[in-house]
């Protein structure tokens, strides 16, 4: 797709991406930005920000080989998507007016970006918009579009959405300034939950385009990291009770120890049951890394509440 300056670049646009080693799925990401890109002649307003989190597949050097006008932001060590996207967004916040956040498992789909910045600059005060998902094989993907909601929705045309997520959305540079970037006590997951709550808080306003579209390669982005996901998983809930619930925080305790010593046990009687000594292996790490996610929870639990949430100048 062709897109012209007043569609796309006349504004700044930046796209931020966050990956741990995903190389091949973020060369057709990156693929697919590069085909809904703005001319050559408005090329200084759109911007592609990688924010690489110590990869060590070669991303780092596809990156600088294939896609030398890729903005990369190389992290020492893996800090999550949190902190991973809120490194990016503190350097598209310098110039640009709309700011795509998403994932390295996501490929756009011809004429999304068009269509997402057409809605944006035809209504002003929309702060961002998001859109639906499919798999690779182009089934529907169930798609978050609301913190929390009962009654069905006709998902035919644009709809009044709260929840925009960071799997893929474009976001006005100025919802961020208003409402700040992702706490960063969150490793992964609930971090997008979080800041919706408090863009929403703040008065932001968000839709769903279900003319827009892109594919979600599902779990792909975050297989190479399962164990520490895992064992950071259920601190970040507790934190997020706390935060938002904190009446029900210890209800909240109560059951995810449940769930976690139903995890436990499962493993230790499938091991019971194996033989083979790399199966074996395998599930006395993944007991292991239950026994340290029951650890961190609780830990996290007795832990004074504090928000580490940067704010953009």
């Amino acid at each position: 797709m062709e897109a012209s300056k007043d569609a796309v670049g006349a504004d700044g646009l930046a796209f931020v991406i966050v990956t741990y080693n995903t190389r091949e799925l973020l060369r057709k990401c990156l693929a697919s930005i590069m085909g809904e890109a703005p001319s050559e002649s408005c090329a200084d307003h759109f911007r592609v920000i990688v924010v690489d989190n110590a990869s060590s597949d070669g991303t780092q050097d596809m990156l600088r080989d294939e896609f030398p006008s890729v903005h990369l932001i190389a992290s020492p060590e893996n800090l999550g998507p949190a902190k991973g996207f809120n490194l990016g967004l503190a350097e598209a916040l310098k110039d640009a007016e709309f700011v795509v956040v998403m994932n390295s498992d996501v490929v756009i789909l011809p004429g999304t970006v068009r269509e997402m910045i057409t809605f944006l600059k035809a209504k002003p005060h929309v702060d961002g918009v998001s859109v639906p998902l499919f798999y690779p094989d182009m089934s529907a993907q169930k798609t978050r579009t609301h913190i929390t909601r009962l009654m069905p929705i006709d998902k035919r045309r644009p709809f009044r959405a709260d929840f925009p997520g960071t799997t893929f959305a474009m976001i006005r540079a100025r919802a961020f300034r208003q409402v700040g970037g992702y706490d960063e006590n969150y490793y992964f997951y609930n971090e997008d939950l979080d800041w919706a709550r408090r863009a929403k808080a703040a008065g932001c306003v968000f839709y769903h385009l279900p003319k827009a579209s892109a594919i979600h390669a599902l779990g792909q982005g975050r297989k190479q990291n399962v164990s520490r996901i895992v064992a950071e998983l259920y601190k970040s809930n507790i934190y997020y009770y706390k935060r938002y619930y904190p009446r029900f925080a210890w209800l909240a305790l109560i059951i995810l120890r449940l769930e976690i010593g139903w995890r436990i046990r499962s493993l230790r009687r499938e091991l019971e049951r194996t033989t083979d000594p790399a199966a074996r292996s395998n599930i006395g790490e993944s007991i292991g890394v239950y026994i340290e996610a029951r650890r961190r929870m609780e830990e996290e639990y007795r832990r004074r509440n504090v928000p580490q949430i940067p704010m953009f100048a």
